[in-house]
């Protein structure tokens, strides 16, 4: 008996952390978080954000790096913004990372509601940006 009330304790247990966990984000809803973005900028009376073929492949790279390693990070940001200066965009740049949403709507709440953030995406002086998500991970990449 005592063996059985074990097993299903640990059954219990186990399906609870199932489901606790976030399903994974089945594509790359990066457009449409961007298109969101640039909604609520619009809003408060700042330009919509231009996305950029270059700053799209840095997110892309970076949400790639997250993924891999299984957790959130601005490691290289410098090297990002290096690039994008390269690129011929300003080095002054702003990025904001996430893990874990699983729609475009949740993953722009998410920046919005966090001040920090929040802050990044209504910068004034920005002109280009991009935003992708691989697996759970994501990226919002812009600069001015």
């Amino acid at each position: 008996m005592r063996i059985l009330r074990t097993v299903a304790f640990g059954v219990l247990i186990a399906g609870c952390l199932g489901a606790a966990k976030a399903p994974a984000a089945t594509g790359d809803f990066g457009g449409q978080t961007l298109s969101l973005i640039n909604s609520y900028r619009t809003s408060r009376g700042l330009r919509p954000l231009a996305e950029s073929g270059t700053l799209k492949a840095l997110a892309r790279q970076h949400s790639r790096y997250q993924a891999a390693r299984g957790s959130m990070t601005h490691a290289g940001f410098r090297q990002r913004s290096a690039q994008a200066k390269a690129a011929g965009l300003s080095i002054v740049c702003s990025e904001n990372v996430g893990v874990g949403y699983r729609s475009p709507q949740q993953l722009f709440s998410g920046w919005r509601n966090s001040p920090g953030h929040n802050t990044n995406l209504l910068r004034p002086k920005l002109r280009y940006a991009a935003v992708s998500v691989v697996g759970n991970y994501s990226t919002f990449f812009a600069c001015e």
